[in-house]
């Protein structure tokens, strides 16, 4: 996020990339797994900052900016999150493409072919499951905190996935008003794990299963019109481990479409109190108690909303 707003948004960076093809993802299975993707990823990384040529390990992190041709030559590297110093990365960058010849820029075979043995995680995308887009960010204190502009104003925003059986665990065995149902602690748990872990500044571990002290979300049918059951969740979540906690309250409403059998709208806030820190989060210098939130909503159709679940591995889907 801070790459985001001090980085991509500037003008002569933007300026710039209208001769780039720009794609984000994200690095450890790149780094480290064995399909052609992998491979391709490997081969002008292990050239750029962090790479063996730079001084680098094999377990080096390759977390930055590359620039390569599709063919996977190395143009340039930086991780930086300064503006000027990216944009003359690409200025590079661009300056060595025009040097080379279509062989050199271009594969050799059109990698097509291999795209379906590719281990994206992507690949498990539950097409007629539940797909929320989970935004996170620190809410309202009382007094003002001596953080950084881009710190006060940072947002994330992760993917949760339910699978086409799990949609029931939101819903009533019955579309009647008034009826109350609880939603599985199981599929609570999973949710409250691995999208209600402080990640608003960056990067940040699940919580283990353990950790998960108690989560409960009751669910009632407050109308049903033209087909839609409206529904209203409130419940709790408490989270502890070793590094940091989270506690707080859950509020939400639904619409199921009886007749699509899908939801046309689902919104679950969570917010509360937050404390501690894990090692890429940025908060060593403001564990808390702080008030969070995260607020779980419908996910658009878009490939950019296709993205896996930053801890989709943690899932234990087959």
């Amino acid at each position: 996020m801070i790459g985001r707003r001090t980085v991509w948004s500037d003008p002569q960076v933007k300026k710039l990339l209208e001769d780039f093809v720009p794609a984000a993802d994200e690095v450890w299975r790149l780094h480290n797994g064995k399909d052609v993707e992998c491979r391709l990823f490997q081969k002008f990384c292990d050239e750029g900052h962090y790479g063996p040529a730079n001084g680098g390990t094999r377990t080096s992190t390759r977390q930055g900016t590359y620039c390569c041709t599709p063919s996977g030559m190395f143009l340039g590297s930086i991780n930086s999150n300064d503006a000027t110093r990216t944009a003359q990365l690409l200025r590079d960058a661009l300056a060595k493409w025009k040097t080379l010849d279509k062989k050199e820029r271009l594969l050799a075979e059109d990698p097509a072919k291999e795209r379906r043995n590719l281990e994206r995680a992507e690949a498990r995308y539950p097409d007629d499951g539940l797909v929320l887009r989970v935004h996170s960010r620190d809410l309202e204190r009382k007094s003002a905190q001596p953080q950084e502009e881009w710190a006060q104003k940072a947002h994330n925003v992760d993917y949760a996935w339910f699978r086409k059986e799990e949609i029931s665990h939101f819903l009533p065995a019955e579309f009647a008003k008034k009826v109350t149902f609880q939603v599985p602690r199981e599929t609570l748990a999973r949710l409250a794990r691995f999208h209600f872990a402080d990640n608003v500044r960056g990067q940040t571990d699940a919580y283990p299963a353990d950790a998960v002290e108690s989560v409960e979300l009751t669910g009632t049918v407050k109308d049903i019109k033209k087909g839609q059951v409206i529904i209203e969740y409130e419940g709790k979540v408490k989270l502890k481990d070793s590094r940091r906690t989270f506690e707080g309250f859950l509020r939400g409403t639904a619409a199921w479409d009886s007749r699509k059998h899908k939801f046309s709208q689902f919104e679950l806030v969570a917010a509360g109190l937050r404390s501690g820190a894990t090692q890429f989060n940025f908060r060593q210098n403001d564990p808390g108690p702080a008030p969070i939130g995260f607020c779980a909503v419908l996910a658009g159709d878009k490939p950019s909303d296709k993205i896996a679940p930053a801890h989709f591995y943690g899932y234990g889907w087959r």
